[in-house]
């Protein structure tokens, strides 16, 4: 294997090794190689919403009826009451360095292996140490093969090591939005302690208590040694004992990339220093990571993680994890070859679930910020949380990526009662209103984390719609019972009471507010029928109606639910000299958007599409070609939006539904390259559909198969438009000739059954 790199001196370059929830960054100078390991639920939850007054919707609208929102919102992005503005935290935070020193190295390379490990080589002086490093999928451990050559006992020692927190009262936030001070009325971290059990070595970190552990919370990174004998000795209080986080340039580098190394490296630390008296040839050393989450006594557990850990030893270790590759490998993945160069592909492994039922922890696929597993400074940008009103699960769904959505789905499911407070005690409305961001705790309903922006009433519909999605994908009822359909139930509750008959027998959303444009305006001037509100709420009615008709439960209550959703007025446009284009809310002008919000039909309410009629197609594509965006969020374009109106962009990026959609008509290669062949194979299609095709270089598509996982009608739009298509059962028992041009292909199936189309 000829995969050798040299190892990264910069941690935010750093090599990354994972299970579900612990993380390694493997990074550092060739004289202190440096694992930072992390784990997914190490979060500073400190939580001040209590003591804030709660802004109701009734509070919202006398303000703007009487011109004073600047009371709660001084402008949009700067309220009263917002957590991003007061405080870095909640956040994630760091767990602890495991340093190698190794003072006689030179250089030092890393090679990946495909058990997920790396294998470190420190080479100098005519010395070599070997370091297999991996973590385990099944355990919260990390385990380190050692093999010396030539080492004497002076040559390695090893360092559990973390900083104290550098976030302090008063000080700037600058991993944040903006710079200005923190308050003052928090105090500064705990410092770190040392922790030894027997021959085990490592770190404390202690958190305040809060709502979420009211006892307060402790991780614990603990190491020990089999087949060597440890000298262990401890240090507090004391600088200079971690790996210094090294960037050729500090500060904010770009929109999301955030470098605060400084104050960590001149901050005080403890470290917990294993020497060994001889180093034998080969010998292990294992790190336990848990916390309170985990166990009431972390400490304890953690002992006996590692215990265990000796007692099988490294051989049992390595089976185990090699067994675990094996079950965790995704059965009959999604694959898509563009040309000879690209393959779009989900992840090979499915990671087991090491989480606790209803645990709080970061790392939630589709909407967290960053991984909380792989923190390695006090905080980040926008304090890694969870944002809701960026999640589209499209893409991984097509890809067949079920087991990472329905982490997602749980969450949301768990959220369901804040949801409900939130639209009782600030709305005043039945049913459930779901905040802008979730931070991994328990708190008060309404997060406040942003006041303006949490009136993006579309939330309700963008947060629900991978729950539906799963089951369009996946036909698992149980789910749907269970976990979807109490919050599609709950949101549509509060949105149809939250809508209003206009004079011109439409109903109406006022306020809502676009996401991240205006705010909250005079008489809500800026706060009319926002586009992406009325998609995601006709697509939430609709949903909730249709799930409710599947289960059979609340049918009366699900009609008025469909009703509203047909009577939602029309979306905003505005007049060009080209023609009407849409906008983002009611009488606004077309602006620099910093999401596109006026094409949201196309991309988050799944209402408008290739399907659609003629002239709604040419108004979203004029939209299209007008509307301007900023930069660092112009991949929606390419990415969400011209692959659904049938438009590859010259050096686009190719995406899942480039190649097929299915929120119509299943559609196969709807906005693909033509100068290169593609192939694709098992692509998952909403209905529960799997689609196999090729399509040669300039030429027409071949090969075209559906596998039916459920049964039930399949409509698909014409691969060959102007020619008949014949449906022919993989077994030969059904043949379909469709005489005509038709467009739409709509067949019958079987579930288990595989159908082959073909022209005539």
């Amino acid at each position: 294997m000829n995969n050798k790199s040299v190892l990264p001196r910069d941690p935010f370059d750093a090599l990354l090794m994972q299970n579900d929830v612990v993380g390694v960054r493997l990074w550092g100078p060739p004289t202190q190689p440096t694992l930072s390991v992390g784990k997914s639920d190490i979060w500073d939850r400190r939580w001040f919403g209590d003591r804030q007054p709660l802004v109701t919707m009734a509070r919202i609208r006398e303000l703007a009826m009487a011109g004073r929102l600047s009371e709660v919102a001084r402008d949009p992005n700067d309220t009263v009451y917002d957590v991003y503005g007061q405080y870095d935290f909640p956040c994630p935070k760091p767990g602890a360095q495991v340093i190698l020193g190794t003072p006689f190295a030179e250089n030092a390379t890393v090679e990946r292996f495909p058990d997920g490990g790396f294998r470190l080589f420190v080479e100098g002086k005519g010395k070599r140490l070997t370091a297999h490093t991996w973590v385990m999928l099944t355990r919260p451990l990390v385990a380190i093969q050692f093999q010396c050559e030539g080492l004497e006992p002076a040559d390695l020692w090893i360092r559990v090591y973390r900083h104290r927190d550098t976030i302090l009262p008063g000080e700037p936030m600058s991993p944040t939005l903006g710079g200005r001070p923190s308050n003052t009325d928090f105090e500064q971290m705990a410092a770190p302690v040392c922790h030894k059990q027997g021959n085990d070595w490592g770190i404390v970190q202690r958190f305040p208590p809060e709502s979420t552990f009211p006892n307060g919370f402790d991780a614990v990174v603990a190491a020990t040694a089999d087949g060597a004998e440890p000298v262990i000795e401890s240090k507090a209080g004391e600088k200079g004992l971690g790996t210094p986080l090294w960037a050729e340039k500090e500060g904010r580098l770009d929109h999301m990339v955030i470098k605060r190394y400084r104050p960590i490296n001149e901050a005080i630390g403890a470290a917990s220093i294993a020497s060994f008296r001889a180093l034998p040839a080969s010998f292990c050393v294992y790190v336990a990571i848990v916390t309170t989450q985990d166990d009431p006594n972390p400490a304890s557990l953690a002992a006996n993680i590692l215990k265990e850990a000796r007692e099988l030893g490294v051989k049992v270790l390595l089976d185990e994890q090699k067994l675990a590759l094996e079950r965790c490998r995704r059965k009959n993945p999604a694959t898509a070859c563009v040309g000879e160069s690209r393959r779009i592909e989900a992840p090979a492994r499915v990671l087991p679930n090491l989480r606790r039922p209803l645990g709080c922890y970061g790392d939630i696929p589709l909407c967290s910020v960053g991984d909380t597993k792989f923190c390695f400074q006090d905080a980040g940008l926008w304090h890694n949380d969870f944002h809701l009103n960026e999640i589209r699960a499209e893409g991984m769904l097509t890809l067949g990526q079920f087991e990472e959505i329905l982490l997602y789905c749980d969450l949301i499911r768990t959220l369901l009662p804040q949801a409900q407070e939130n639209a009782r005690d600030v709305y005043g409305l039945p049913g459930a209103m779901y905040p802008l961001v979730h931070f991994p705790l328990r708190c008060r309903g309404i997060a406040h984390t942003n006041l303006t922006w949490e009136q993006d009433i579309g939330l309700n519909g963008l947060v629900s719609k991978p729950l539906w999605l799963y089951f369009r994908y996946t036909g698992d009822k149980v789910f749907l019972e269970q976990t979807g359909y109490p919050v599609l139930r709950e949101c549509a509750r509060f949105c149809l009471a939250y809508l209003s008959e206009g004079d011109d027998g439409w109903l109406h959303m006022i306020p809502t507010v676009s996401p991240e444009h205006w705010g909250l305006t005079a008489k809500f001037e800026r706060n009319r029928d926002c586009a992406s509100a009325l998609t995601l709420t006709r697509y939430l009615l609709m949903s909730a109606f249709s799930a409710a008709e599947t289960l059979g439960q609340d049918l009366k209550e699900a009609a008025e639910w469909k009703k509203a959703a047909v009577r939602l007025t029309p979306y905003p446009t505005h007049m060009t000299d080209k023609g009407p284009v849409w906008v983002d809310v009611l009488g606004a002008p077309p602006i620099e958007y910093n999401v596109p919000v006026p094409l949201s039909p196309v991309f988050w309410g799944d209402d408008v599409g290739l399907d659609s009629p003629t002239e709604t197609v040419e108004l979203a594509k004029r939209t299209l070609e007008q509307i301007n965006v900023w930069p660092p969020h112009r991949f929606y374009l390419d990415s969400c939006i011209r692959p659904r109106l049938g438009i590859c962009g010259p050096g686009a990026p190719i995406g899942a539904e480039n190649l097929l959609l299915s929120y119509q008509s299943i559609r196969i290669f709807p906005a693909a390259p033509h100068d290169v062949e593609i192939r694709m194979e098992n692509f998952a299609a909403q209905g529960g559909f799997r689609v196999w095709a090729v399509r040669p270089a300039k030429g027409e598509m071949r090969d075209v198969k559906i596998l039916s996982v459920l049964g039930g009608e399949c409509r698909v739009a014409n691969p060959w438009p102007g020619r008949a298509v014949r449906v022919t059962s993989a077994a030969g028992r059904q043949s379909v000739r469709l005489t005509g041009a038709a467009e739409q292909i709509v067949f019958s199936t079987t579930a288990g059954a595989d159908y082959e189309l073909s022209p005539e």
